[in-house]
């Protein structure tokens, strides 16, 4: 099947999922995970007006994106945030959705201050406590949402997590919504391509979304 195909298939999916659920499609965002993709395979999902993308690596959003037009994207930076690059990236992507460090939160209060545009922010938690992985703990969000808020005048709108690889998702992405309605936090992004379904009944609206609407990635 061809990309159109493929996102077309996964757009009436949502349109059923939303009817079930008496939510409006039009608010789930599907992220299209672009990182290691092919050019054209991009162009022609672009081409079908869907305008948001996710990247997880810097240079290689720069390079990919210096080929295609910027002004056709909405980008999403969804890979590990390191504080050294942050100015770069508010330079390059529209939405940052791994923010969980204080280094990088200081940085990015810093530029604001400098008058950078600042992009949508989200912060990643680490919903299942995996010690191999990033992001803020459960018990730790609400402080540390306070502290961007407070100490650092960041506006958090979103947040981002990974339910456990191995374990079945539900009870994670409903930990997950809970948190966020507890902070009145409303972007949850939330399921990749084989959890995305459950994700967004369990609240979600913004879905990574890669092989499942690229294919497989080029190594």
């Amino acid at each position: 099947m061809s990309v159109i195909d493929n996102y077309n298939k996964i757009t009436e999916s949502i349109k059923f999922i939303c009817k079930e659920l008496n939510r409006d499609n039009k608010t789930i965002n599907i992220v299209a995970v672009s990182k290691k993709q092919n050019i054209d395979k991009i162009r022609s999902l672009a081409s079908t007006g869907h305008k948001t993308f996710g990247e997880n690596r810097l240079q290689e959003a720069l390079e990919k994106w210096t080929s295609l037009d910027k002004k056709m994207a909405q980008l999403h930076f969804i890979g590990a945030l390191q504080s050294k690059k942050v100015k770069e990236l508010v330079q390059t992507f529209d939405v940052i959705e791994t923010l969980d460090t204080e280094s990088s939160a200081k940085k990015l209060s810093i530029l604001k201050s400098q008058n950078f545009r600042i992009p949508k922010i989200f912060i990643q938690i680490n919903i299942g406590e995996e010690a191999q992985k990033r992001g803020v703990l459960p018990s730790n969000f609400s402080d540390f949402l306070n502290m961007c808020n407070k100490k650092y005048n960041l506006e958090i709108t979103g947040a981002m997590c990974m339910p456990p690889a191995d374990e079945k998702p539900r009870k994670y992405f409903e930990n997950m919504r809970y948190i966020c309605n507890k902070e009145n936090i409303k972007d949850i992004s939330m399921g990749m391509s084989n959890d995305y379904k459950e994700a967004i009944i369990c609240g979600s609206n913004n879905v990574r979304i890669g092989s499942l609407l690229f294919g497989e990635r080029e190594v």
